[in-house]
């Protein structure tokens, strides 16, 4: 049952952001590439992040794990920053935003969907991994889009000063909270972050919303 749980979560893992971005496309018509280019990028920002990461002192594992999220935040929010700025000029549609994120989804899903195979057969996994994986593809994707909606927002009005820096922030803290805090603190505070992640990448989603758009749909 562990197997079969296993090779579920990395089927989910693996092809889930396949079935969004197809489904997104025929929902709202938004173009594919911004996906493919996101899920491209990220093989050398996520390769340099880990080789800088490797040489991070252990000894201290808070400063271990700030050092960690401050690194990673700045790599992944910095690169969709860049990306959607100077890169995917062409591609200034809400939408598009949305897309890149599931590209950027795809290649985390791709990491956590090998480690899943790798599990087939060890006794190494729970029957539960379906369910957290399941939760994690969920949360994932949606934080995923509302941070890139969040960016876009800020190069679209000319307030990434200010949406840039706490994106990064936010996602420093998702990430080395893991290993600063107690399991059930850290589990409150994260679903606090993220609650309010999804309400500001909401309202920068409406806030985007233009004429165009308005009378298509009158």
């Amino acid at each position: 049952m562990k197997d079969i749980c296993c090779l579920a979560a990395a089927l989910i893992d693996l092809f889930s952001p396949t079935v969004l971005v197809i489904l997104w496309y025929k929902k709202t018509g938004a173009r594919f590439f911004p996906a493919i280019a996101a899920f491209l990028v990220c093989f050398p920002v996520f390769f340099v992040g880990n080789a800088i990461r490797s040489g991070f002192d252990h000894s201290n594992f808070i400063a271990f794990y700030i050092q960690q999220g401050l690194l990673f935040g700045v790599f992944e929010e910095g690169t969709k920053y860049l990306m959607m700025r100077y890169f995917l000029t062409s591609y200034d549609n809400r939408k598009d935003a949305v897309t890149y994120s599931i590209g950027h989804a795809a290649y985390e899903g791709l990491g956590s969907g090998i480690s899943c195979i790798g599990l087939i057969g060890t006794d190494k996994a729970s029957t539960d991994i379906l369910f957290f994986h399941i939760w994690g593809v969920v949360t994932g994707a949606i934080s995923c889009a509302a941070v890139a909606v969040i960016i876009f927002y800020g190069i679209q009005k000319g307030k990434s000063i200010v949406t840039l820096p706490a994106v990064i922030l936010a996602h420093a803290f998702m990430n080395s909270s893991h290993g600063i805090f107690i399991d059930s603190f850290g589990t409150i505070l994260r679903a606090v972050l993220m609650a309010g992640i999804y309400f500001v990448g909401y309202r920068c989603w409406k806030s985007l919303r233009s004429p165009f758009e308005e009378m298509s749909e009158t």
